[in-house]
């Protein structure tokens, strides 16, 4: 009985280790650090603030002409309505929040929710009927409206945004400050204002430019970007990237289209040979791939994608610093693992190993390097048992095992 109970503890504490060890999920778990933000200094030099446009006044930028069939009136709205009989008067009038516009010497005629099209019929059909019968009627649509509308997920900024009835959602997603790294961008679904919903691939618009899956909105209605699972269907960039760090990939994703939709290059950028490591059960494959075979190469989950520095070496697995550097002639693998600020606590410079750019592996520390040498530095032996425990903790375990089977025994 005492060697089952001995037993049965031994196989608890190493069920502590393994829960120790699994990944929880947050940006920083994976190999090395890397930043999880997609360079968010460059995007807000960048980015168009619709609140600061709003604020200002400034008039409605329209990608094209407004379709009187499909423009959609609302509260805010601005129209110019020429009567002309013996005199001619001109009247700007505006939606009113209950949906009406206000025409002197006339009346009130509601247009909420009607086309530009069916309004113009309605007042003019309006203005005819109850003062001017036999007046000539234009009218003009002079300006946009603004409203609120909501944002909620995975945007960096939840909540309500303004923006005009003819922005689209890229418009809506730099207004909340961008999309959080772990975006489900494939999956956004809109609550549109008559109870339907309706998804949308927001990375079709970005790999086609597919107006469809760019829409525009009106008030009321609500758009939700849900997270991706980090466990399930996420990816890490790393190397010679202005945006290194965590993404969702879409089921069968290939290595071509996620570069085109998430990768921010720089000068020194080396896409002549991708390194992806992937890990299968308990084991890492490091798999290079070439430009040729981007467009078939299939992403999955755990995918961890290296860009290499242009004619330098690359460091990357359990260090401080891990990213790519300069070569210098002569240098061996430990020189360079220095100047990443050396292995973190988790690695060991004793198991590291050496990828060249025709694809071979090596696992000599001594191995003189060249252009476009990848150091891998991994995980160390106690550390892949033990986790995070450090040695006092892993004492006290053992400890208090041999104390729980000496009672067991008496």
């Amino acid at each position: 009985m005492t060697k089952v109970h001995l037993k049965f503890i031994i196989i608890s504490l190493f069920l502590g280790y393994a829960r120790a060890q699994f990944p929880q999920f947050e940006l920083d778990t994976r190999i090395g650090s890397m930043s999880s933000s997609r360079n968010i200094e460059n995007a807000e030099k960048d980015q168009t603030d619709l609140k600061t446009i709003d604020q200002h006044n400034a008039p409605v930028s329209v990608e094209r002409t407004v379709s009187p069939d499909k423009y959609i009136l609302g509260p805010g709205d601005e129209l110019g309505i020429s009567i002309i009989m013996g005199e001619s008067l001109t009247l700007p009038v505006r939606v009113t929040p209950t949906g009406d516009i206000f025409i002197p010497s006339v009346g009130l005629v509601n247009v909420a929710g009607l086309s530009f099209s069916a309004a113009r019929l309605e007042i003019k059909k309006f203005i005819h009927n109850n003062a001017f019968p036999n007046a000539k009627v234009s009218i003009a649509l002079l300006n946009i409206r603004n409203f609120q509308i909501q944002v909620i997920g995975a945007v960096k900024n939840p909540g309500f945004v303004k923006i005009s009835a003819l922005d689209r959602l890229d418009k809506v997603i730099l207004a909340a400050d961008g999309f959080h790294p772990l975006a489900k961008e494939y999956d956004i679904t809109v609550t549109r204002k008559n109870g339907t919903f309706e998804k949308i691939n927001f990375l079709d618009f970005v790999k086609t430019g597919n107006l469809d899956s760019n829409p525009t909105f009106l008030e009321t209605e609500l758009i939700n970007i849900p997270f991706g699972d980090v466990s399930s269907n996420s990816v890490s960039l790393r190397g010679e990237v202005n945006n290194s760090g965590y993404d969702i990939i879409e089921p069968n994703e290939t290595l071509l289209s996620f570069l085109n939709r998430s990768i921010s290059l720089i000068d020194e950028s080396n896409l002549q040979s991708i390194i992806i490591t992937r890990s299968t059960g308990k084991k890492e494959q490091i798999i290079q791939v070439a430009p040729n075979d981007f467009f078939n190469f299939a992403l999955y989950n755990g995918d961890i994608i290296d860009i290499a520095r242009d004619d330098g070496v690359m460091v990357n697995g359990f260090v401080q610093k891990p990213g790519a550097y300069n070569y210098f002639p002569g240098y061996l693998a430990f020189n360079y693992i220095s100047m990443a600020g050396g292995n973190s606590r988790d690695g060991s410079i004793k198991k590291l190993k050496i990828i060249r750019k025709d694809g071979t592996v090596s696992r000599n520390s001594n191995l003189k390097l060249k252009r476009g040498d990848v150091i891998i530095v991994e995980r160390s032996s106690i550390n892949t048992l033990a986790g995070n425990m450090s040695i006092l903790q892993i004492f006290a375990s053992f400890l208090t095992i041999y104390m729980t089977y000496l009672s067991a025994s008496k």
